[in-house]
This record gives structure tokens, C-alpha cells and sequence, in this order.
């Protein structure tokens, strides 16, 4: 028998991972079987560019007898695992990533059970999300017990990770990871060894942590832009291993179907935009070569995939729509041997429900794939009620990889009045239909008396229908410990305490509470503005402001109010009784504290968000905030048109929503010009680029800096324009300035821009009010800043030489705003117009014109200091 120098031999590939390398290293070093009696640390340094190196050697200096550092050319994670295999001297074996870690007790344990199972060589452990993304990975269900698996018998056990499963020096003779791949090497090299050895163990208690970075770029997060994915692994890892099945079995077994379609799964439902179409082509054509191997009962057996999806694929590989061939029963759908509760099928999603004086309106989702428009039938106590079906504003359709729609879905909306109804149920033909309650829709399906308050009304949801009952306090008092009990046996003991928190605290509330916030880190927005009002006008309110205490501003804020901290106990708490939200952003973090757990407890939320807007909407915003996708009870906007677009675009939020006051911060910046002197200069902000933004360094904030930028024809058409020798000497000439300030994503950046005596680059935190107060023109492209400026009534020229590349490139599209024909300044498409514009603004003494004066006074709707009025006043309203 084999001699090891250590119970454990520990294979870490090295690349660009500085920052999270130590955490790595230092979940190895604290493991309770001993570090430096029992393990080896293998560092492969696969040419990192970063410091990542030096980390390496500082354990390498500390720990000389077990840390063993060796550096390579950059060759790939492959290359690097295989390049640490020759260095192992340790009896068990894991291939560690360098951004994920284990539990402080895995070694102890796995080695527990490699010395009770010694004819065992794999160990597997179950792994966990961390970072951006929480939670069990869909396998977890493999390790309710300790147990060994045979390959041949338990099928639907599939291994694809070789980073969460140990294994036995003895093993690896033979094998290596294939350098000629670049994605799911793992899941071949483990599987050639299972191929093997038949057998492996899974193990309940080790758990390894699996990060999802926040910033999207690791190696699984990114694969998906590249043809590689699409193309590569396929065929030379899903054919590669139907192949070795038929060459070691003499058949394709079951198991490796199962794991091929399992990773199929939800691969199918990515759309290959990296492929141009002949390679799409050829991708569809080896997946549906790679789909028609696989039998149709693993497809049915399949774990951790939808009803829905089940159907499509086997229809797909019948070349059959099998939709007409489910039986419905009213509770249970049937198809074939497959059997599942009709709520779990996603028909009928209800995404939004909110209240207005005595009426309730609803918004929700209907797969017509399933379910015929016509035969979708809303019954308010037993009669028809009148439903309004619409065009969603973005394709939430989930697709396989040919483009076949899985759902088919249609918006749809309806009102009542909540004082004249007693049951609402939802109807396909005879048959009753369960919705599934979304993210913003106030009942819970998974709590067996999900209730909310509404005046006198009390409004629960019972197995298939909405109830409205008279409010009854004695019937809430049992509803709620039925669901507590079920809460408990969910073992969400913490939730159990938040709602008795809510109920408790209620009782002694006396002023009605106001959180009001701006970005998470920074203040200085519309909701910095309301709060000063709140304070200042209704301090029959208890108003704060949320900030955390790491930002600059936190101090400055103390000073005006009581500022909470987003992480603090006291704003938890106070959160869970709130009256009202109000923020200038809208990111579900702002009015979702719980993350998952939120939907236990939303019946029992009763805030109202006012989304005060970061400024003025010029463009279609719809994909992104709309009805289905947000909690908004109150939409602030500063002009007819901007009011307008949000009702005739696919936002559907409606008058009751959508009100005309103007922005909070519009009343500071009428008075702080009156008191500020104009200088001769002239502010240069423009707005980033997605599409040129670098990474984000998770422990800054801030983004990395981009080498390629210099190349882009952003930073070219500035650079060129800020050392024009034209500009330049009529800048001279009329003593003016021009200050740049770019957006905080490019302030990375500033290092490439050449800087000269006529122009200033603002390096620091802007404070833009100042700044649009202080300056004589502004120039700027497509960035929403020049709304400010103009209610300043200042001239602005825009910067669009870019036009089409920079729509191609973010989220969301053009919308009302025709700068030609509603600009309040003109357009430049190249460098020539933009510096003869502004040599000529210059001469003019930087005054506005009278046309672009005109425009000015006729699109904004308000040009006061009344705004933070007229928003109370709409709050109040609610």
C-alpha cells in the first residue's frame, strides 16, 4: 500500500482572483483535522496578471513544509490542475477554485468515512451559493443521507463537479483534465473516473461554498458569450461520454443520459447570440442529436425541471405538440405517467396587487400556450368579470435552444370593488385555476392563510380563491398561527419572529414612518431633498433617511436627520412597520430586505413606494420598470410628455400610479442659483457606456480599469474634443474653462484623457446641483443631466456622433424625446459640428437661445420651488 506524506492533497489553479484568493487558501488552513499535519497546498499560478502571485508566496513563506507554489505560463484551469497533480503527496485529492472554500469541519468528516469505506475512492459533498447569488445548488437532493452510489442502478445521481468531491490519489492513474477544452472539463474528468470506479459516496455534512460573483465574471457566469460553450462542449463532452458509455457498457446507460440532460436543461433555454447563424445551426443539430439519444422516461424522471418543459422537450423530440394530450382534473395535470399539482405549472402567474381607496387591481400573466385566451374566465362571486388582455413589455417566454416557446404568455388586468365582492376565482373552460402569487402580488401560496387588511376589509387566500370577508381579528389570530406552523415546519423560525414583530409593533406606532433614501451609498438626490422637506413642513411624520455608514455623505446627513444604516438591526425592524417608502432608485434591495423569505411575510407589509426618480424619463424604460416587474404605488414625473410615455408605453402603471408634480430636487436648485455667481466655464458630462465598463472590484465598489478603452470611439471623439487647437484658442481668447466631469463609472478612466490649461478634470465627487449653477454651458450626449441644466434655463449643445452604437448597447430603447425637434440645444454628429457650436455658443457670451428658450418654457410642466409639495401631497393621497 501506497506511503503519503499527508491525509490530504489540496489543487488550487491561480488567475486573477486576488481578491478572493486568501478567503480560499484560509478555509484550508482552518480545518479541524489540522492543517499542518495533514494537508498539502498545491498554488498553481496560471499566469495571473494580478497580485494573486503574491498572495501565493506569502503562505508559501509561512506554511514551507506544506504549500508548495509553482508558476506556469498562462495555460488554462486545466492545465494548471494537471500541472499541480505532479507535485501530489497526499492520500485523498481535491481540486479546490481559487474563489470557492469549504466548511470548516469537511476534511475532518470526509476522511471519517474514507477510512470506514476504504474501497471507496470518491467522496462527494453538497454545495452552496455564496456571494451574488444564495442558496442550495439543484442537486443538493443527492445528500439527505450518507450513502454509496452505483452509477448503474442510481441513475439520477449525477456528478459534474470534480471541485466538491474528493478523491483517492489511487484514482487519478491515468486521468487528466483535457487542456483542449475550455468549459465543463469537470464534468468529463470526473465522469471517466466514475466510468471506473463504478461507485462513489455522497456525504450529508460537508458542505462546499460555491461563489456567484456579484460583478458576473467568472469562468461559469461568462461562458455563455462564447461560441466555445455552444459549440465545444457538446461534442466533445455530452457525444464524448455517450460514446465512452458505449465503449465500456456496450450501451448508452441510463446514468449518463440523466446527467447530459440535466445539464441540457438549462442550457436549452439559453439564446446562442454568441454563435452567428451557421453556427447556430450546427448547434441546434448536435443538440438534437444529443436530445434523441436520450430516452423519454429520463426525460419524465428528470429532477429539479418544470412540468412545462418536460412536455416541450418530449414534443420536440416526437415532432409533436403534446399540449392537447394533458388531462386536467381540476387540482392535479396529467400526461402520460407524469402526475403534478395544476398551481406548479406557472399557467397563471399573479405578479402585482395593489389597493386604492375601496378597489383592488390585479395584474397578472396567462400562459395562452396552455390555456386559450377565450377559455380564461375571472368570476367574482360566480359571474363574469371583465378581464383586459395586453402585449407584455418584455418576452418573459422561456424558449428552448431552437426557439420553441416553452410559455406563451399574455398580460392581463382587472379591477374590483372590494366591498361588493366575496370570492374571486380564476376558470379555464369548467376547470378552476390556481395561481402562483409572484414577487410584488401580497399573498403567500405556500402559507396555508395568507391574509391582508384592507379598511374593513380582510382579503385571504384559501386553496384556489381570493376571499373578502369582513375584517375579523379572531379569524386573523387563527390564520396566523396556522401560518406560523407552517413556517416552523419550513424552519423559518426567523420569518415566525418578523411577522409577530409586525403585529406587536403596530400596537405601538403613534406617527406614521417615512423611509426615504438615494442610492445605498451616496445622498445628494431627490431623496435627500424630500427628506429636508419631511423634516422641515410634516414633522407629524417620523421621517429618516436610509444610508450606509460607510458612505461620505453619512455624516453630512446625521447632521440634517436620523440617518439608518441599511444593515443596522433598527432599520430592519423599522422596515417591517414602515408607512412609506420613498427613493429616488428602485432596485428590488430597496423594498426587499428578506430576499427570499419576502414572500412569507409580504401579506403582512403594508408600505406604499413612491419611486421619486432619479431624473427625467426620456427614453423607453419599460423593460425594465414596469407592472410586472415592480413595486411602485406612486411614479413621480416632471413634464406632460414624460407623464404621458409612462401611460402609452408598456409600463401599464396607469393614472392611479403615474402622477405630474416634478422632481424633489428641482426646488434646491432654483435657490441655490439665486445665490451662485456663473463663472466663464463650461461643464463637459457625458454619460458611460455599458458596453466599455470594466469589472467591478467587490471590495472598493469601484470598476477596474479598462485597457481597451483608449481604442473605443467614446474616448476618442472626447480626447480629440477637449484638445482641439481650435477650441482651445477661443477658449483663450474669451478667458473660459471647460470642466469635465464624467460619469463614476468612467472616473476609472480619467488617466487616458491629455489634459491642457483650458480644461479641468474633476477627479473627486461632483457635486452636480453646484455645478449646474456654477457653469455657462453644458455639454453633454445622451445623459438625462441636461434636464437639470435647462430648468436653470441654460444652453446646451449634444454630443451624438455615436448614436447607433450606443442604443445597440444598453438595456433599453429610444422613446419621445426627439433631440432635433425638442433639444434645447443643437446636435453635433461629428468632432467639426460640436466644436464649431461650441466656439460659437462662446462668442455669443454662452446665452440662450430664444428657440431653444421657447422649447424650454413648453416642456416642463412646473418651473417652481413647489415640487416636494406637490409630491407630499400625492403621498398623502395614497
Amino acid at each position: 500500500m501506497a506511503q503519503y506524506k499527508y491525509k490530504f492533497s489540496v489543487i488550487i489553479p491561480v488567475y486573477n482572483v486576488e481578491e478572493y484568493l486568501e478567503e480560499t487558501i484560509q478555509s484550508v488552513l482552518y480545518q479541524t483535522i489540522g492543517f499542518e499535519d495533514n494537508i498539502q497546498l498545491i498554488l498553481v499560478n496560471d499566469g495571473s496578471p494580478d497580485n494573486s502571485e503574491d498572495i501565493c508566496k506569502k503562505y508559501r513563506d509561512m506554511f514551507p513544509n506544506n504549500v508548495v507554489y509553482v508558476h506556469q505560463k498562462n495555460s488554462g484551469v486545466s492545465a494548471a490542475r494537471n500541472k499541480g497533480m505532479e507535485y501530489i503527496e497526499g492520500e485523498i485529492v481535491n481540486f479546490l477554485d481559487s474563489d470557492d472554500k469549504w466548511d470548516r469541519f469537511a476534511f475532518q468528516e470526509v476522511y471519517k468515512y474514507s477510512k470506514k469505506y476504504e474501497n471507496i475512492s470518491l467522496f462527494s459533498c453538497k454545495m452552496v451559493f455564496f456571494d451574488a447569488k444564495k442558496g442550495r445548488h439543484p442537486l443538493n437532493y443527492k445528500y439527505k443521507k450518507n450513502r454509496v452510489i452505483n452509477i448503474l442502478e442510481d441513475y439520477d445521481y449525477p456528478q459534474l463537479s470534480s471541485s466538491s468531491i474528493f478523491i483517492r490519489s489511487r484514482a487519478l492513474k491515468g486521468h487528466k483534465y483535457d487542456t483542449s477544452i475550455r468549459y465543463s472539463e469537470d464534468n468529463k474528468f470526473i465522469n471517466e473516473i466514475l466510468f471506473d470506479e463504478l461507485n462513489y459516496m455522497v456525504l450529508k455534512k460537508p458542505t462546499y461554498y460555491y461563489r456567484r460573483r456579484s460583478v458576473g465574471d467568472s469562468a461559469i457566469q461568462s461562458q455563455v458569450n462564447n461560441a466555445d460553450w455552444f459549440l465545444v462542449t457538446p461534442k466533445y463532452v455530452y457525444s464524448y461520454l455517450f460514446d465512452l458509455s458505449r465503449e465500456k457498457f456496450g450501451k448508452l446507460i441510463p446514468y449518463i443520459q440523466y446527467l447530459v440532460m440535466y445539464d441540457l436543461n438549462w442550457r436549452l433555454k439559453i439564446e446562442a447570440d454568441a454563435l452567428s447563424t451557421k453556427e447556430k445551426n450546427e448547434y441546434i443539430k448536435i443538440i438534437t442529436k444529443l436530445i434523441n439519444m436520450i430516452d423519454d422516461n429520463i426525460v419524465c424522471e428528470l429532477k429539479n425541471i418544470e412540468f412545462t418543459d418536460k412536455i416541450s422537450l418530449l414534443g420536440f423530440k416526437k415532432n409533436k405538440d403534446y399540449i392537447k394530450d394533458i388531462e386536467y382534473d381540476g387540482e392535479f395535470v396529467r400526461f402520460e405517467d407524469m402526475i403534478i399539482s395544476q398551481k406548479h405549472l406557472g399557467l397563471l402567474l399573479i405578479d402585482n396587487i395593489y389597493f386604492k381607496n375601496d378597489k383592488m387591481f390585479l395584474f397578472g400573466k396567462l400562459d395562452i400556450k396552455f390555456i386559450p385566451q377565450k377559455s380564461f374566465k375571472v368570476k367574482k362571486d360566480g359571474k363574469n368579470l371583465k378581464v383586459n388582455f395586453y402585449e407584455l413589455p418584455v418576452d418573459y417566454n422561456t424558449k428552448i435552444f431552437d426557439g420553441t416557446k416553452i410559455h406563451d404568455y399574455v398580460g392581463f388586468t382587472f379591477n374590483i370593488n372590494i366591498n361588493d365582492c366575496h370570492s374571486l376565482e380564476f376558470f379555464f373552460g369548467d376547470n378552476i385555476l390556481i395561481p402562483r402569487f409572484k414577487k410584488w402580488s401580497v399573498f403567500c401560496e405556500k402559507l396555508p392563510r395568507s391574509y391582508h387588511y384592507h379598511g374593513k376589509r380582510m382579503i385571504y387566500f384559501k386553496k384556489d380563491r381570493l376571499i373578502f370577508a369582513h375584517k375579523n381579528r379572531f379569524k386573523a389570530f387563527f390564520y396566523e398561527i396556522a401560518n406560523d406552523i407552517k413556517l416552523l415546519r419550513l424552519k423559518k423560525t426567523k420569518v415566525v419572529a418578523i411577522r409577530v414583530f409586525i403585529k406587536l409593533a403596530r400596537l405601538f406606532k403613534h406617527k406614521k414612518i417615512m423611509l426615504i433614501s438615494d442610492r445605498i451609498n451616496v445622498a445628494g438626490d431627490n431623496g435627500e431633498h424630500f427628506f429636508k422637506y419631511m423634516l422641515k413642513n410634516h414633522p407629524e411624520y417620523k421621517s429618516y433617511f436610509v444610508l450606509a455608514n460607510t458612505s461620505s455623505d453619512y455624516e453630512r446627513m446625521k447632521s440634517v436627520g436620523e440617518v439608518l444604516d441599511p444593515q443596522s438591526l433598527k432599520y430592519k425592524l423599522i422596515f417591517q412597520i414602515c408607512d412609506y417608502i420613498v427613493s429616488s432608485q428602485a432596485e428590488n434591495y430597496i423594498f426587499n430586505i428578506l430576499g427570499k423569505n419576502n414572500s412569507f411575510v409580504q401579506d403582512q407589509y403594508y408600505f406604499k413606494f413612491v419611486f421619486l426618480q432619479h431624473g427625467i424619463i426620456k427614453d423607453d424604460l419599460s423593460p425594465w420598470t414596469n407592472i410586472h416587474s415592480k413595486k411602485i404605488d406612486m411614479y413621480v414625473t416632471s413634464c406632460n410628455q414624460e407623464y404621458q410615455s409612462l401611460l402609452d408605453y408598456k409600463y401599464y402603471f396607469g393614472k392611479n400610479i403615474v402622477k405630474l408634480t416634478g422632481l424633489p430636487r428641482y426646488d434646491n436648485l432654483l435657490k441655490l442659483q439665486e445665490k451662485t455667481p456663473v463663472k466663464k466655464q463650461i461643464l463637459l458630462s457625458c454619460t458611460w457606456r455599458a458596453f466599455l465598463a470594466n469589472k467591478i472590484n467587490r471590495k472598493t465598489g469601484e470598476r477596474l480599469y479598462n485597457p481597451d478603452f483608449k481604442n473605443s470611439n467614446y474616448f476618442i471623439f472626447l480626447n480629440n474634443l477637449i484638445n482641439d487647437e481650435r477650441l482651445l484658442k477661443v477658449l483663450r481668447k474669451n478667458d473660459y474653462k471647460i470642466k469635465f466631469c464624467v460619469h463614476p463609472n468612467v472616473v476609472v478612466q480619467l488617466e487616458d484623457f491629455k489634459e491642457n490649461d483650458c480644461i479641468i478634470i474633476e477627479k473627486n465627487a461632483v457635486n452636480y446641483q453646484k455645478e449646474f449653477c456654477e457653469n455657462a454651458l453644458l455639454i453633454t450626449d445622451y445623459s438625462s443631466v441636461f434636464f437639470d441644466f435647462a430648468y436653470l434655463k441654460k444652453p446646451v449643445i449634444y454630443l451624438q456622433h455615436d448614436r447607433k452604437e450606443f442604443f445597440e448597447g444598453q438595456l433599453y430603447n429610444e422613446g419621445y424625446f426627439d433631440y432635433n425637434k425638442m433639444g434645447f440645444g443643437p446636435v453635433c454628429k461629428n468632432l467639426d459640428q460640436a466644436v464649431n457650436a461650441i466656439i460659437e455658443c462662446v462668442e455669443n457670451g454662452c446665452k440662450l437661445e430664444k428657440k431653444y428658450a421657447n422649447r424650454i418654457d413648453s416642456f416642463f410642466t412646473y418651473h417652481d420651488d413647489k415640487n416636494c409639495e406637490r409630491v407630499f401631497k400625492e403621498i398623502e393621497k395614497l
